[in-house]
């Protein structure tokens, strides 16, 4: 029975007296403020952090295969940046001097026309009549009986016209 836990009050393991008055006895405690050392981070805290170990376990997780290729523009030169500022320079001075009465008349001709209502009015009878074709229901059909009026003559009757 060593191993087993005790079944009944008896067979629980007795206190020594004197360590039972002391502990039974009223104490006199010295009253104490408690103040709080360690304060528990906030709902908004926490959410802060599992944004920041989530952008800590994406740039773990980072794999440059992922990447696209890509071409970056080079910083234009001093040298062609004046070339370009000349050049918008020149154009601006050509276009002020430029005199719009030198320009002819031109007259403009529609290659393209658009179709007249007759044209829009054949096509859509086309469309109708197309359809009608394809949407036909075989299931609205009757059945037909063929009667021949012409009929033709049977073996019998050409060998009696051979005959005679």
């Amino acid at each position: 029975m060593s191993g087993d836990a005790p079944k009944t009050v008896e067979e629980l393991p007795k206190i020594e007296g004197s360590l039972k008055d002391e502990l039974v006895k009223q104490h006199e405690l010295k009253k104490t403020e408690v103040a709080e050392k360690n304060v528990l981070p906030s709902a908004e805290d926490l959410k802060q952090e599992k944004l920041h170990e989530g952008v800590f376990k994406g740039v773990e997780g980072f794999t440059p295969d992922k990447l696209k290729p890509t071409t970056t523009r080079e910083a234009a030169s001093p040298l062609d940046v004046a070339k370009t500022e000349l050049a918008r320079d020149k154009t601006a001075d050509e276009l002020k001097d430029f005199d719009k009465n030198k320009l002819k008349q031109v007259e403009c001709q529609e290659k393209n026309p658009l179709p007249d209502a007759d044209n829009i009015k054949a096509e859509a009878e086309h469309n109708k009549f197309k359809e009608g074709i394809e949407g036909f229901a075989k299931e609205n059909l009757k059945t037909a009986e063929t009667i021949e009026k012409n009929t033709l003559p049977t073996k019998e009757i050409i060998e009696q016209e051979r005959k005679a």
